[in-house]
């Protein structure tokens, strides 16, 4: 196994290698990566925007929905952490697909996680104006503000990504310890109030919150689909295993760390939340449920402070998202199935710096067009409901290839068993039925787009393979050999 990156046909990822430096060694550690898959969940930003439709869809049954959610990401989560332990590319399942099944699958599973991830940045960068705006006491529906909002802090945070892994490590650390501190105020808050002072215009708990339809006219697969999506983003800090400090171990354990955390962190949110006020109040709120929570918790004051949760929330998901997607888009362009420009690396910064600048710029963009046109806003929601099946999609693959990949292990005790075998696919399992449930609720529309996202897929693999000729193609599947992590970085 090598213990640094090798050259894959024109970017070179070695130290000095054909004059083209490796992505930094040791930017972050174990909290580091931990606090990026926090981030890459937001949940102040999720159960803003979220709280509001999962309970009317679950009729109050929002527990089990996202208690199971959470088990069943964590299964994958541990699929993730095993993959890592085999590969540390930045690539993550689109490298472990090629070279545990097939490169062909493995460049369609490629495609699939770009579309998804530049589907979850965009809404990112779309909620950054409002969110601002909002928290600044302004109106969130001011175009001009919003677009001046997303311009400012959309290219903070990519400038910021362009630097290094660093400055983006200690602004995340420092954002997530004010955002979960304040959460868990209001989650402790909410839970005195709702169900032990039984504060007058709230929702009396009742057993029916623990059933699977609710007050009676709930729906699960729906309520499924959205805690699915309500939690997804917690793989953020997998896509920088290049970088981190013991990079065959940190980033899996992070993963499974973080998802761990949000899956209390989202069932207290909304065992706690939702009953904060009447189903059509909480409804007529739906678009920042999080400050309707503070307000009746704490008046004005308390929508403040719940709103900065918010705002940060939006901050670091946004930034995570854009670390993430160009470093996939880099490591897919170092096996040049993309164009080679997106696979540089800063020789100052040792970053896919062009790489996250043309992410970053095409994103605000498309975040300003939003403002203004609500055609594009139209496209642009439908791309973000195609975005979160692909989420369930291609982390249902990476469960099964993970199984696939260590099937030589499965038989050889009850711990491989269960690690190896069992739990990687029950979650994909579970998360097949949920993008099942999920592509059937889809509108026509949708299902156009998602047509397309293939269709493209397609195409991208033509000219991969006829046009940039990348040798990826010719690799053989590989199976384990052993259990151990390795350190084997990069490309190669």
């Amino acid at each position: 196994m090598s213990t640094s990156a090798e050259t894959t046909g024109a970017v070179a990822t070695g130290p000095g290698v054909g004059g083209q430096p490796s992505l930094a060694k040791n930017e972050v550690g174990l909290v580091g990566s931990t606090v990026f898959a926090l981030a890459g969940a937001a949940p102040g930003q999720t159960v803003s925007i979220v709280l509001a439709s999962l309970v009317t869809t679950a009729a109050y049954g929002t527990i089990l929905p996202l208690a199971i959610s959470a088990a069943g990401l964590l299964c994958i989560a541990i699929a993730f952490q095993r993959l890592n332990m085999w590969r540390q590319n930045a690539g993550a399942t689109y490298e472990w697909v090629c070279r545990s099944l097939s490169p062909y699958a493995g460049n369609l599973v490629g495609w699939l996680m770009l579309v998804a991830f530049c589907g979850f940045v965009l809404i990112d960068v779309i909620t950054l104006g409002p969110s601002v705006l909002a928290l600044l006491g302004l109106s969130p529906n001011d175009q001009f503000a919003g677009a001046v909002s997303i311009v400012l802090i959309g290219s903070a945070l990519t400038a910021t990504a362009v630097v290094g892994l660093r400055p983006s490590a200690r602004l995340q650390i420092a954002v997530a310890l004010i955002e979960y501190s304040i959460l868990v105020v209001f989650i402790v808050w909410a839970f005195i109030e709702i169900y032990l002072v039984h504060k007058t215009g709230t929702v009396r708990p009742s057993t029916s919150w623990l059933s699977f339809k609710g007050t009676g006219a709930g729906s699960f697969s729906a309520a499924m689909v959205i805690a699915v999506a309500s939690i997804a983003g917690w793989d953020g800090g997998i896509y920088v295993n290049e970088e981190t400090s013991r990079p065959e171990r940190n980033p899996g354990l992070g993963a499974v760390v973080a998802v761990a955390i949000l899956g209390v962190i989202f069932v207290a949110m909304w065992a706690a939340f939702q009953g904060i006020a009447p189903l059509a109040a909480l409804n007529n709120h739906a678009a920042n449920a999080a400050a309707f929570v503070g307000q009746r918790l704490g008046g004005t004051a308390g929508d403040r402070v719940i709103s900065l949760a918010v705002v940060l929330s939006v901050l670091a998901t946004t930034q995570v998202a854009i670390i993430g997607t160009a470093r996939l888009m880099f490591s897919m362009s170092r096996d040049r199935v993309l164009p080679a420009r997106l696979g540089s690396v800063s020789e100052r910064f040792r970053t896919p710096a062009f790489a996250t600048a043309a992410l970053g710029g095409v994103m605000i963009v498309l975040g300003i067009i939003d403002e203004y046109s609500s055609s594009v806003s139209t496209a642009i929601s439908n791309l973000v409901t195609v975005s979160g099946f692909l989420y369930s999609l291609f982390y249902a693959i990476t469960g099964l290839a993970a199984a696939w990949f260590y099937r030589r292990f499965i038989g050889k005790s009850v711990k491989d068993f269960t690690i190896l075998g069992l739990l990687p696919l029950a979650g994909a399992g579970l998360l097949l039925w949920v993008a099942y449930k999920g592509a059937i609720g889809l509108t026509a529309t949708e299902k156009e787009v998602l047509g397309g996202v293939a269709v493209l897929g397609v195409v991208m693999l033509f000219v991969a393979v006829r046009v940039y000729k990348s040798p990826i193609f010719k690799i053989k599947a590989e199976a384990a050999t052993t259990t151990e992590p390795t350190v084997n970085v990069g490309a190669g």
